[in-house]
């Protein structure tokens, strides 16, 4: 095929925070960029308030975005999310690729309103549709912020689809209208700096900055309802009332929405010295805690893949997650799996894993291969496949 030009919409890298999806885009353009010097990439975003600052900070974290392939092309339009609906919906207009001079196709890393012309094929990748699934877990500006993605319509009006995993894939096909053979599942990767054991002293720099006790168990994400985090709390309660060897649960991350009742069941349960919160951490810092617990928790309702439990097996730490959505695919044999509301069962696989090192030694070692399963690089071919696919499709 000849060399084409690759739209790349990069909004999701501008919202101040790396999310889970921004970790997704980052690490598909880095690979992208590493495997592919034929095509060029457009990178493009709404330039708006302080996003140009933004962006330029983004180029300074990760130089490979100033690849000699990469051209970088930005719109004025107000990114005001009442004027973008009022745009964008009913008017289908203006037309992002246009705006980046033109497009065979247009990567959106997550499903977002932006009209494209006639001229441009869309490839849009699913991670999850827990708002169609669980509204219940979403405020109503969330919900409304949600509805407006019109997720049914961006899965139809897709060439390609790209599922990042099998229960993805299926709830794609339960929600929305999407053709079944236009979906493509791709899984995520791991990153190669979470294989690396940290050196000594940034393993005992994290452990005094967040003052970390030598045993703790260990999350990371939103502090949000789906994450299940009450589980964990009522888990670590019962531990507290049969077990005389305590351990303390660290959560990483920052407070998202309907978390009151988790503070709430904290005190109430007399558990205020027992659960440390440190905010937000950097990937170092999420990779040496990682390293130095007893097991990440993870007994989310529903994950669309669970890129976390991947990433404690680099780590060479044991997972406990639960048993719904992706999470037994992505798992396999190497965690310990759990039904989301049973928080006595999640006691015991704690208490398992701190009395039984060979039960440890087995999950390390299995997790550790499992990992290794999963590559940025062959995610990111086989996205450069569904992009040409689309293509072709879209020249039909």
């Amino acid at each position: 095929m000849r060399p084409i030009r690759i739209g790349v919409d990069i909004r999701n890298l501008l919202t101040g925070k790396l999310s889970g999806v921004g970790q997704y885009t980052i690490q598909t353009l880095r690979h992208l960029l590493r495997i592919d010097k034929v095509n060029t990439y457009v990178l493009f975003y709404n330039s708006y308030r302080d996003l140009d600052e933004r962006f330029e900070q983004l180029v300074k974290d990760y130089p490979f975005l100033r690849s000699s392939n990469v051209e970088v092309k930005k719109s004025r339009w107000i990114n005001f999310p009442l004027l973008i609906h009022a745009l964008y919906k009913p008017l289908n207009w203006p037309k992002a690729d246009f705006a980046c001079g033109g497009l065979d196709v247009m990567f959106m890393p997550s499903p977002q309103m932006l009209p494209l012309s006639r001229k441009c094929a869309k490839v849009t990748t699913f991670h999850d549709l827990i708002f169609l699934i669980y509204p219940k877990y979403f405020t109503y500006s969330s919900r409304l912020w949600q509805w407006q993605m019109n997720y049914p319509y961006e899965a139809r009006t897709s060439d390609i689809v790209i599922a990042v995993s099998e229960a993805t894939k299926k709830d794609i096909l339960r929600f929305t209208r999407a053709r079944a053979d236009r979906i493509r599942t791709i899984p995520e990767g791991v990153g190669e700096e979470y294989f690396a054991v940290p050196p000594p002293e940034l393993l005992l720099a994290v452990k005094a900055k967040f003052n970390l006790p030598d045993k703790y168990l260990f999350f990371v994400g939103n502090i949000e309802p789906r994450k299940n985090l009450s589980t964990v709390i009522r888990a670590l309660y019962e531990l507290k009332l049969s077990s005389s060897d305590t351990i303390k649960l660290v959560l990483a991350g920052g407070k998202s929405w309907l978390a009151d009742d988790l503070y709430q069941a904290i005190d109430e349960l007399g558990l205020k010295d027992d659960v440390i919160f440190t905010g937000w951490v950097t990937e170092q810092e999420k990779i040496a805690m990682l390293h130095n617990a007893e097991a990440l928790v993870f007994p989310s309702h529903y994950e669309g893949f669970g890129l976390m439990i991947l990433e404690a097996f680099a780590c060479r730490c044991p997972v406990i997650c639960s048993n719904v959505s992706s999470l037994p695919e992505v798992a396999g044999d190497a965690a310990l799996l759990v039904e989301p509301q049973d928080y006595k069962g999640l006691a015991r696989h704690i208490q398992s894993l701190l009395e039984n090192r060979e039960l440890r030694r087995t999950l390390v070692a299995k997790g550790y291969e499992r990992a290794r399963y999963f590559s940025w690089e062959r995610s990111a071919k086989r996205t450069l496949d569904a992009i040409y696919e689309a293509v072709e499709i879209h020249g039909e």
